[in-house]
């Protein structure tokens, strides 16, 4: 028998309680996910001579190579991803260069990334480099989703999206509970 797949959000923010994490705790209100933030953790900047391996980001690795579905969330800032999730990804290096083992290990994941400022704008160049990692990892990029407050509400048309993000992630786990 198949195991369950299981979704994984990953919170990369300076607010660990700010605008994305209200998004991304009412994905998980419309499904089912974990989560884990990234502000939880003690994981430096890479480093070219492995000086910070015994820091905490194997430890999230660890955790994270539990799930099938990646959800990486990250506030727009300068159109580009959060510094505490650059640094995540940077990281990975690692998984490239000393920890190969667990590099392989995130082939045939799946990838899914969700954006949040204080507007509608929407730069789709935020979601490039998640896509090309995830071609790079040998991982299944699924998309990208927007989301943005209004006043400190979310907003009628973000709540839609993670409606269907919901709804996207239950057909998405049926079908590789299919396969």
């Amino acid at each position: 028998m198949k195991k369950t797949p299981r979704s994984l959000v990953i919170l990369g923010s300076a607010r660990s309680n700010g605008n994305t994490r209200q998004v991304v705790d009412r994905l998980t209100e419309l499904h089912n996910c974990d989560l884990i933030d990234l502000n939880d953790w003690q994981f430096s900047y890479y480093d070219y001579e492995h000086k910070n391996r015994d820091d905490d980001f194997i430890k999230i690795i660890d955790r994270v190579l539990n799930y099938d579905i990646l959800i990486f969330a990250s506030p727009i800032y300068w159109y580009s991803m959060s510094a505490v999730m650059k640094t995540f990804f940077d990281r990975i290096s690692d998984l490239l260069k000393i920890r190969k083992e667990k590099g392989r290990q995130l082939r045939g994941k799946t990838m899914l990334v969700i954006s949040c400022n204080g507007d509608s704008e929407d730069y789709p160049s935020f979601a490039a480099p998640f896509e090309h990692s995830a071609d790079y990892l040998g991982m299944q990029y699924a998309g990208y989703c927007h989301a943005w407050m209004e006043g400190n509400q979310i907003s009628t048309e973000t709540e839609a999206k993670l409606a269907q993000l919901a709804a996207d992630l239950s057909a998405l786990e049926d079908q590789m509970r299919l396969s």
